[in-house]
């Protein structure tokens, strides 16, 4: 039958007008981020407000898009010092990477998702300046792989 095409158009039509509205007003209606989802790196502190980077560049190594960027210095007393911790968030496909690689959670990917900018200087972000980096003998988190001891090092 001729029109039976349109008829069926009309329908749907029809059928979507009595649909409860779906859209969302952004910005004045935000949407929930699940708690997964994967943006932008930033790094995580202490309680006391020191970073816990230890500067042992196990992100840097492990970035596939090489967006990290750590320069550190050895102190006199011993430790080390981060002079510089860079993050490239225009080049960053945020794979969480270099979060999963990280033994001592010292960064986690953030739920801050609004990163457009006009500006090309606000994609590079500093993470840490001029700190000192935790020790390294605390001990790693719990899932990450032991470090090996002196002889298994021999051994290998």
């Amino acid at each position: 039958m001729w029109g039976l095409g349109v008829l069926k158009g009309f329908g749907i039509t029809i059928k979507n007008m009595f649909r409860p509205v779906i859209t969302v007003q952004y910005p004045e209606q935000r949407l929930p981020i699940p708690e997964r989802a994967r943006w932008a790196v930033h790094a995580v502190f202490n309680e006391d407000g020191t970073p816990k980077c230890t500067a042992c560049l196990i992100c840097v190594k492990e970035c596939p898009d090489h967006v990290l960027r750590v320069e550190s210095s050895t102190r006199p007393e011993g430790g080390k010092h981060i002079d510089t911790y860079v993050y490239e968030l225009g080049a960053c496909m945020m794979c969480g990477l270099c979060v999963t690689a990280c033994p001592y959670d010292a960064i986690e990917m953030s739920h801050e998702y609004e990163l457009a900018t006009r500006d090309h200087s606000d994609l590079t972000r500093m993470l840490l300046f001029d700190v000192d980096a935790a020790s390294p003998r605390r001990t790693p988190r719990e899932d990450a792989a032991p470090a090996p001891t002196g002889t298994e090092a021999a051994d290998a």
